[in-house]
């Protein structure tokens, strides 16, 4: 079946784009329902359906905690040395729906999900099939909006052995690097916090190599020791891969991770594209890791048109959440991210992208 026979299979009517995850779209009061198309099965669509798991049952937000009348301190405070991962808590974040979008999630609901204790540090890989996807501004933006709705350490770690620009995005340089902190074998915090830069609002990253400088080979034994050492100190590490997800680095990456960001440009080269990677992780024997993805869909235009509904259609139909991520100018910019310069459309969608994908980690014990 040739893939415009797919695509018209599966052609519906979706709207709803500037909400992040995409609902179908409801039929009209005395509408009769149209003919059901022939069911189209795909390898990764009958996998999934065979072996779906229930969702992960989303957390109780925590009752409020008496507060203390004294000035707080505007960054939280660092947990102690020796505080297992286990017992972080949720931060306490004030009860209104977001100001930036009234129409958002609210504050209660994204704590809840993303602000839940965690049995051990959270791997949340960032992925794409090709370079210039928005790959690192996602990561910049997923690992920016944990460490916001949480009162533990999180890490964004540059695992692009190429000229990786997490650390420009996120707007922090650090003095060392990954292939560093892995020779280093750092016995204490303090001597694993001097390979870290950090934040204005405290989270820490890890760059593949120092000054932005090509790192040169960068193996899964390099990485999982420089990671390693650094999950007893943090609640989440977000992993920012190379291009591609075939390579030893990137599979090794996949197969310790808790949860997934696919992310692929707003458009249906870009869906095709992410598509003929769905079926690569089914072929894999990655299915676990799909059940626990989340899909990024990027716009690179300010009016991508109907592209980005036939890209949304092409991916949502195997099941698996698709969030869309609208054109936003500060993003565009490809410079350090301000949060407070983040259009409300994309804000948003980043926020929901977020508490999808963390809820999902928390589905691996």
């Amino acid at each position: 079946m040739t893939d415009r026979d797919w695509q018209r299979a599966v052609l519906h009517d979706l709207g709803g784009l500037e909400s992040g995850l995409v609902p179908p779209s409801p039929r009209p009061a005395g509408q009769a329902a149209p003919p059901v198309p022939p069911r189209v099965e795909s390898p990764w669509t009958a996998a999934l359906a065979a072996s779906q798991p229930p969702p992960p049952a989303p957390a109780a937000p925590q009752a409020p905690a008496p507060v203390a009348h004294s000035a707080p301190d505007p960054r939280p405070q660092e947990p102690a040395e020796n505080t297992p991962v286990q017992e972080s808590v949720p931060v306490e974040q004030p009860r209104r729906v977001s100001a930036r979008n009234p129409g958002g999630p609210s504050m209660d609901w994204v704590t809840a999900q993303i602000g839940a204790p965690v049995p051990s540090c959270r791997r949340i890989a960032v992925t794409s099939v090709r370079g210039g996807a928005g790959k690192s501004t996602i990561a910049a933006l997923v690992a920016g909006i944990v460490r916001r709705y949480r009162a533990d350490r999180v890490v964004a770690v540059d695992a692009d052995p190429g000229l990786g620009s997490l650390p420009l995005r996120v707007g922090a340089s650090s003095p060392s690097s990954l292939r560093h902190l892995a020779a280093a074998r750092p016995r204490s915090w303090d001597e694993t916090a001097a390979h870290l830069g950090r934040t204005d609002e405290g989270l820490y990253v890890l760059p593949a190599a120092p000054g932005g400088a090509v790192s040169g080979p960068l193996d899964h034994h390099l990485f999982h020791q420089g990671v390693g050492n650094l999950s007893r100190y943090f609640s989440t590490a977000v992993i920012d891969c190379g291009a591609g997800v075939s390579e030893e680095l990137q599979r090794g990456i996949l197969s310790g991770a808790h949860a997934q960001v696919f992310v692929t440009p707003g458009t249906v080269d870009g869906a095709l594209s992410a598509r003929a990677a769905i079926n690569w992780f089914v072929q894999s024997n990655y299915t676990d890791l799909l059940h626990r993805t989340v899909i990024a869909l990027v716009a690179h235009a300010p009016n991508p048109g109907m592209d980005v509904k036939r890209a949304v259609q092409m991916l949502s139909a195997g099941g698996l959440p698709v969030v869309y991520i609208p054109f936003d100018r500060h993003l565009a910019a490809g410079m350090s991210i301000a949060p407070e310069r983040v259009g409300a459309a994309a804000h948003t969608a980043a926020v929901q992208m977020t508490a999808a994908a963390f809820a999902r980690s928390l589905a691996v014990r």
